[in-house]
């Protein structure tokens, strides 16, 4: 498989390199993390969890008190808990799995790929996915997403391995860990068994009693879909991508040797057709998850392109990695946006949109302010008692300060999930966060109407407490008790680790 010992060492410590170079500047980035909103909400779902004494079909802890369908996957708010259970905090998780994920997800595809291809193709695949930052970005802001990929991943090794029974349950674990990803992994199985006939039986038995063993979880999305709409869908997903071209048109040339070597590299293939799934979300097909193939297919790509040179004149060996590096630093992508004014789509080129020049030059936003949300946390505790309920004018605000309090809130995350029934927030709220720069004739009105009592306020927040306000969380008993959880992981866990085949 490998040339020479040389020649294979040179791929393993250069991949090596990448991944600790991704280690310390993640390490180096702890202070202005977590960056996305979503880990708020698993915070404050596995919150929601623990007080029903375990697994909830019912959330009662957003959109307080008359809360809505809970259909999201629980394994990942299921380690929260645990975790939260152990004493760690809230602020100290979600720096946590923002800083670890993407690293773990590097390093499981490269351990993939070096174990069943090469260790020339791992090292081109973690190079590529080092091109897009927007990617980089979705592994650490998506991160049930990003640990269903890496149960993916782990999945498909077994199946090379001729593994069936932990490639099962691998693959069930997916589906209860995110629902798009899930589907975007089964497909790739359902695919590779269609274009690999020594395959096709393995991958459509695991397919089929992963479905099996992931019926109670589908059983639960297929009820809510009546509850969901497509109105409160996050528009920076539908309208904001990025396009690279460059990428697309030698993944291309990655497709067609894929079809002309063994049948492992229709794999990529197969990821590609899956990723199709993702079309309705153009940010996730161009720019996230649905981007994953692109990569590997330009990972083919620069891989036989280095093996047809490596036995050429110096300057020609090593014109693949000098490719990649090309790409590793510049990747140009055409960016997508659409404006607040007309909401009318504008386009603008970036030249430095690879993962590693948005890490190197401390590129992204973060939202988490901790002197600000601490303090206006601690006021929250101290003036309301924890069944009681906050609401702010801006939602993720809300989300945030919930999920470090330990309060539910009138607000919610994923609003295409519609509540119960209507209600008036502020109404049902014990503590009222307004941003400071709220309008001050409607702060005004609202605090005179309702008599609200100022309790506080810092750089961001304004809060006040509603004296009158009786409402509490209406706390569902658990679907599925800790008990009972904790004794389907340890089954789980002991199957994983005899399966045998």
């Amino acid at each position: 498989m490998y040339k020479n010992y040389q020649r294979s060492f040179s791929w393993d410590f250069y991949s090596y390199l990448i991944i600790i170079i991704y280690c310390l500047l993640q390490i180096l980035r702890w202070r202005i993390l977590p960056q996305f909103m979503d880990i708020y909400y698993h915070l404050l779902t596995a919150w929601g969890f623990i007080q029903a004494g375990g697994y909830s079909g019912w959330d009662f802890w957003q959109y307080a008190p008359v809360g809505r369908i809970h259909i999201y996957p629980p394994f990942f708010h299921t380690i929260l808990v645990l975790l939260m259970k152990l004493g760690f905090s809230p602020t100290i998780l979600a720096k946590f799995f923002e800083a670890v994920t993407p690293v773990v997800f590097l390093t499981v595809l490269w351990r993939f790929l070096r174990r069943n291809y090469d260790t020339r193709l791992a090292f081109f695949a973690i190079l590529t996915l080092s091109s897009s930052f927007s990617f980089y970005l979705s592994l650490l802001n998506h991160i049930p997403a990003t640990l269903a990929l890496i149960f993916g991943f782990l999945a498909l090794d077994q199946l090379f391995q001729k593994k069936t029974l932990r490639s099962v349950l691998l693959l069930t674990l997916c589906f209860y860990t995110h629902i798009g990803i899930s589907w975007f992994i089964s497909l790739t199985f359902v695919f590779y068994g269609l274009l690999t006939k020594q395959n096709k039986k393995p991958c459509f038995v695991i397919f089929l009693s992963a479905l099996m063993l992931s019926l109670p979880i589908l059983y639960k999305q297929l009820a809510g879909l009546r509850f969901i709409s497509a109105i409160g869908m996050n528009l920076n997903e539908i309208f904001l991508c990025q396009i690279k071209i460059i990428d697309y048109i030698l993944a291309f040339f990655g497709l067609i040797f894929s079809f002309k070597t063994d049948g492992k590299y229709r794999l990529f293939f197969s990821f590609l057709l899956a990723s199709l799934i993702f079309l309705s979300y153009p940010y996730r097909f161009f720019s996230a998850e649905g981007y994953l193939p692109i990569l590997l297919l330009l990972a083919v790509f620069l891989r036989n392109l280095d093996q047809v040179f490596e036995n050429k004149k110096t300057y020609l060996r090593y014109f693949a990695v000098a490719v990649a590096v090309f790409i590793l630093f510049f990747s140009p992508a055409i960016s997508i946006e659409r404006p607040t004014a007309d909401n009318k789509p504008t386009y603008k080129i970036n030249i430095l949109d690879s993962a590693f020049s948005g890490m190197l030059f401390a590129r992204g936003e973060s939202i988490w302010f901790p002197k600000d949300y601490l303090s206006a946390a601690d006021l929250i505790k101290n003036n309301s008692e924890s069944g009681e309920i906050i609401y702010s004018t801006i939602n993720i605000t809300g989300i945030i300060l919930a999920s470090i309090s330990g309060r539910a809130t009138a607000n919610a995350l994923l609003p295409e999930i519609k509540y119960s029934e209507a209600f008036d927030p502020l109404a049902v709220s014990k503590i009222i966060v307004f941003a400071q720069d709220d309008d001050y004739n409607t702060v005004s009105n609202i605090v005179s109407k309702s008599k609200l009592v100022k309790i506080g306020e810092n750089k961001l927040f304004v809060l006040y407490k509603n004296p009158y306000c009786n409402a509490k969380i209406d706390i569902k008993k658990a679907s599925l008790p800790f008990g009972i959880i904790w004794l389907i992981c340890f089954v789980f866990i002991a199957l994983l680790w005899q399966a045998k085949n």
